[in-house]
């Protein structure tokens, strides 16, 4: 990890940014997660391309009329997006063409910054969901798969959604912190036990719930992590946490819906929990347990 954010600032070091031919620094620099260099090292040898974002913040002379960005060679190609929707590409080692600032006025200054902060870490919120987050996936569609009705599905959801949201903002702030090697084995627990239940329960109990709040507090310490690791927009904290934490609604509702398609029709069928419900929740179980022996190892 040492190395990693070494890495992260020689690169920040190296990236020139220029307003008005007067060569100004990057504040800060998101680089991209763990996750995705791990993924990318793990790739097949052979693969063709692969992309990475970085993101870079600092302070705009208020008289700009033009930018410039150089990048060092080991970054490759580089495509550069300036206050959306502009976006030029820089060959690999060389500095981006010019760009005029005047006639991005309406797309500059802080209301833009907030709005692509607000998309980006939504979009980073739904992807962390989908695709990258099969656990969180197996956990909602557990959920659902007892839930007769969907308003007590909504019911657990909603505590689900409360017990995350509260820990992940006290793990951005270093109220609560867990180290992942505690977190994510309890998580898969948390998939599994859920998944048991459902072949064992006849009907939702209400105390459920409690288990469910519980167990959101748990996968909120998880979401923390992520998001640590993604980095917060430098002055715009509660914007980048709620953004993200919106698009993880997002992707669990897509989830939910996804799955209600998919089985609507058999639902009211008395067949349904026997060659439904109790089937897929042992798949989850045992992948749950899975799961928690492989992340203890």
């Amino acid at each position: 990890m040492k190395a990693l954010h070494a890495g992260k600032n020689r690169l920040q070091d190296q990236i020139i940014i220029k307003f008005n031919q007067k060569t100004f620094p990057l504040a800060s620099l998101q680089a991209p997660s763990l996750q995705q260099v791990k993924q990318i090292l793990a790739s097949p040898p052979g693969t063709s391309g692969y992309q990475l974002t970085f993101t870079g913040y600092g302070d705009m002379p208020n008289d700009s009329t033009e930018v410039s960005v150089s990048f060092p060679q080991t970054l490759g190609d580089v495509s550069l997006a300036l206050a959306r929707p502009y976006q030029t590409f820089v060959l690999a080692g060389k500095t981006s063409e010019t760009i005029a600032l005047q006639n991005q006025v309406s797309f500059s200054g802080e209301l833009a910054a907030k709005i692509t902060t607000f998309i980006d870490y939504t979009v980073q919120g739904v992807l962390h969901i989908i695709p990258k987050g099969l656990d969180h996936i197996l956990f909602v569609l557990a959920l659902f798969l007892l839930a007769t009705r969907m308003s007590s599905l909504l019911w657990q959801v909603s505590a689900f959604t409360l017990a995350h949201t509260i820990t992940l903002g006290l793990g951005i702030y270093g109220v609560v912190n867990l180290p992942a090697t505690i977190v994510e084995p309890l998580i898969t627990l948390s998939i599994a036990y859920v998944a048991v239940e459902n072949i064992f329960a006849l009907q939702l109990k209400k105390w459920r719930i409690l288990v469910i709040f519980a167990f959101g507090l748990l996968h909120g310490l998880g979401f923390a992590s992520v998001l640590l690791e993604l980095g917060l927009a430098p002055g715009q904290y509660v914007l980048s946490l709620i953004a993200f934490n919106i698009g993880v609604e997002l992707g669990q509702l897509a989830v939910i819906l996804l799955a209600f398609a998919c089985v609507w029709w058999w639902q009211s069928k008395h067949w349904y929990r026997r060659r439904i419900v109790q089937p897929l929740s042992l798949v989850i179980a045992v992948t749950g347990v899975y799961w928690f022996v492989e992340r203890i190892i």
